[in-house]
């Protein structure tokens, strides 16, 4: 064999190993490079899911209604029943068929007469009249109560739900619990309660 051919195989030989260690090392570093880019990539991932939840929560947050019931003029201060309750829109998005209702737990009259509903306030009063079918943004309606409609309406002392049922993308339900107290000068104040009291 001629010397031209063993040089020749000797660089071919030598090609060889530096091409097989120069793939090994590429696969190793691809290896360890995947390793320790595994955490990153779970990280950024992880928080990427995050934005988009509170992302959507925030939205939901400011476009949810903020519906609120306070009672507002007493047209007979010297009968509860006869004070207007006032729906307040003041969330962003307007919503529909706005209906109030009563509920009663509690009802004093004059003479030591009571009369005493569901611990629950699962009983409803209501008037079909009493309804709005549509409050935007920043408006109000005022109804009287249900109970001014009673043939005996002249309780005084009173533990009521007002129950709030209005639509927004699904019906929805809230009770705002008011309990009557008499003031100094006579007349009669509905005071906001928590349910659960």
């Amino acid at each position: 064999m001629s010397k031209r051919r063993k040089n020749k195989n000797k660089r071919r030989a030598i090609k060889r190993k530096s091409k097989s260690s120069s793939s090994k090392g590429t696969k190793t570093e691809k290896v360890s490079r995947s390793k320790k880019w595994a955490p990153k990539k779970i990280i950024s991932m992880l928080l990427g899911v995050i934005g988009v939840v509170s992302g959507i929560f925030g939205i939901w947050i400011v476009l949810a209604p903020k519906v609120s019931v306070q009672p507002g003029v007493a047209l007979d201060p010297n009968k509860p029943a006869f004070t207007t309750f006032t729906i307040h829109n003041q969330g962003y998005v307007p919503v529909y068929n706005v209906k109030l209702a009563n509920s009663v737990r509690y009802l004093g009259y004059p003479g030591n007469t009571h009369v005493i509903g569901v611990g629950d306030y699962t009983n409803r009063f209501s008037n079909p009249k009493h309804i709005a079918s549509k409050l935007s943004r920043d408006e109000q309606y005022s109804e009287l109560l249900a109970l001014s409609g009673l043939k005996n309406n002249n309780f005084q002392n009173a533990d009521i739900a007002i129950v709030l049922t209005y639509k927004w993308l699904w019906q929805r339900q809230s009770l705002h619990r008011f309990v009557s107290k008499q003031g100094k000068d006579g007349q009669w104040h509905w005071l906001p309660q928590p349910i659960e009291k």
